[in-house]
């Protein structure tokens, strides 16, 4: 009997604690690259992103308008904006290793680990729809109505 509240009593803090992840962890933005191309690939390294996919596409829907104030991303209606891993911080490029690096900095240490997050595509506008890709999971979604349907990747 005693085993049995005990392990009940756990279950019910990992879920209080689970569910309150994004109050205890909030999203921290380390930094924004902004593409420097024609293809308008913009780049967030962020730290305690949510766990979740679903918990990753309320991110992205509740903090749009403050990323086009604070940080002009997206600059258009067509987009590919990426959500990267802050993992151990900025890098130095190395051959041995696989890393993502930003070409917009000067410093020696611009590269990070490649731990993709969140891909927010919305290239094909004229479709009304907003992909989210994370990991082999692909989310579309409707502009007009706001559903999202879900797809492999």
């Amino acid at each position: 009997m005693k085993k049995s509240w005990f392990v009940y009593m756990m279950i019910a803090l990992a879920m209080i604690v689970f569910s309150f992840w994004d109050h205890i962890y909030p999203v921290k933005i380390i930094d924004v690259h902004r593409s420097t191309d024609k293809f308008d690939y913009d780049d967030i390294i962020v730290d305690h992103f949510p766990l979740t996919d679903r918990g990753r596409i309320n991110w992205w829907l509740s903090q749009r308008d403050m990323l086009k104030k604070k940080y002009n991303i997206p600059s258009g209606q067509e987009f590919v904006l990426m959500v990267w891993d802050v993992g151990g911080g900025y890098l130095r490029d190395s051959p041995r290793e696989d890393y993502f690096c930003f070409p917009d900095m000067t410093s020696e240490k611009n590269c990070i680990e490649k731990n993709n997050l969140l891909n927010v595509d919305a290239r094909f506008s004229d479709e009304n729809k907003v992909n989210f890709i994370i990991g082999d999971n692909k989310y579309i979604m409707d502009k007009k109505d706001g559903s999202i349907i879900k797809e492999r990747y």
